[in-house]
């Protein structure tokens, strides 16, 4: 059992391989400059370049073309399984996403409601815990990926699928050959914390398949509107529904105009689309738990149509918890019916009030839960390089003992990272 890293070197070489490397605030460039990246497919649409070695808590942040659909993944085991950010132009209004893929079925486990037109942007994902995050940024001023400013949008989800895997970006989409961006565009750093609070909790059902075209989601309420009906929408909207419009008046279908031009143009918005995030979906389970954090960007009271269709189904509306014991409460009342949660109460906690202690708190909880307690993924942190591993639990102990309130769960939290320490993994 190794606490902290060795150096096992039995021909007396010494290779970058065999020493430790800088794994914050580094660029795929220089990554791929001491042969510390790897290459593999996401579906059939993107090749991906991924860190060499798995990580449990990291961000990928990088600067890409709209128009190539970029994509960014976090602990990716392989092909079928990982968890990963897009942005998604030509949907309705559900344009920026987090996805996770367990044995090739995919699932939406995070949506920002907004339309997003082809021009550069920065996105992020991050992975700390059980936290699934996803940061949008608009790049009207340049961005120092050294020096982040506040994104222009967080979303996440809480997610217990995978504990560690490869970080990376995908450099360009197959069918979608222009833009994209190089190692030089992407940066590995360390995970990020704000979250906007809840706005709403709410039981959902489920709808898709699984696949790609149609994956697992919340069934939502919806309210489809042509764009040429309205009025004082993004004026790239009644471009490409003018497109959609041209081409159905000359007779295509569908599924011509998708052959065509490799996309369907957008040509309606949904006035009920909310930005959400899920508390451990399941796609077994027959509702799940979605956090509401952002109402619909063109008319405001979408989340109350929310409401509405969970009260009459009879599926739990909850209100925003005012502080960490409201949202413990409410954990205790959910976990009840939700016997597949694996995420505990801090986690939850963090979701629904964004606080930065309590990402500390489910950050700590993750590790002492899969080294100590159930060990669901014991074999996937082990994939985690042992530098990198005391490494973060370092910077856990040291953020921890700065934090001034919930004194006593910091207290608690700090032992949990204490025995981790002493005992190894």
């Amino acid at each position: 059992m190794k606490v902290r890293a060795t150096l096992e070197i039995p021909d007396r070489s010494i290779t970058r391989a065999k020493l430790e490397y800088p794994t914050e605030d580094v660029s795929f460039s220089y990554l791929a400059s001491i042969n510390m990246l790897k290459y593999v497919a996401l579906h059939v649409w993107e090749m991906l370049i991924v860190t060499a070695d798995s990580f449990a808590d990291k961000a990928v942040w990088r600067a890409a073309q709209v128009n190539s659909y970029p994509v960014v993944v976090g602990r990716l085991v392989d092909y079928n399984n990982n968890y990963h950010s897009l942005y998604e132009p030509p949907v309705t209004v559900t344009d920026h996403k987090v996805r996770r893929i367990v044995n090739g079925s995919w699932t939406d486990i995070a949506v920002e409601s907004i339309d997003l037109d082809y021009k550069g942007r920065g996105q992020m994902i991050s992975c700390s815990g059980s936290t699934i995050k996803s940061f949008r940024y608009e790049l009207l001023t340049p961005i120092d990926p050294l020096n982040l400013p506040t994104p222009n949008a967080v979303i996440s989800a809480t997610d217990t699928s995978f504990a560690s895997g490869y970080f990376g970006f995908s450099p360009l989409r197959g069918n979608y050959p222009h833009g994209g961006g190089d190692s030089g565009t992407a940066w590995l750093k360390a995970p990020m914390t704000p979250l906007p609070p809840a706005l709403a909790v709410l039981e959902v059902e489920i709808e898709g398949s699984g696949a790609p075209e149609d994956p697992y989601r919340p069934a939502m309420s919806k309210n489809l509107v042509e764009i040429q009906s309205l009025q004082g929408l993004p004026s790239f909207l009644y471009q490409e529904a003018k497109k959609y419009e041209i081409l159905k008046n000359k007779g295509f279908t569908d599924e011509e105009i998708q052959l065509l031009l490799g996309y369907i143009p957008q040509h309606q918005v949904d006035l009920n689309s909310v930005t959400w995030g899920a508390f451990e979906f399941s796609e077994k389970s027959p509702t799940n738990t979605i956090v509401v954090v952002g109402d619909n960007p063109y008319q405001q009271g979408a989340i109350s149509k929310h409401i509405e269709l969970a009260r009459s189904k009879n599926l739990r509306v909850l209100k925003p918890p005012r502080n960490y014991g409201e949202a413990i409460a409410q954990y205790q009342q959910l976990k009840r019916d939700y016997k597949h949660w694996l995420a505990g109460k801090d986690s939850y906690a963090y979701q629904v009030l964004g606080l930065e202690e309590l990402d500390l708190f489910q950050n700590v909880d993750f590790y002492y839960g899969e080294l100590i307690e159930h060990k669901t993924h014991y074999q996937q942190l082990k994939q985690v390089p042992d530098f990198e591993m005391w490494r973060r639990l370092e910077v856990l102990e040291e953020r921890l003992s700065k934090v001034k309130v919930l004194t006593e769960e910091r207290d608690r939290h700090l032992e949990k990272l204490r025995r981790i320490k002493r005992l190894g993994w």
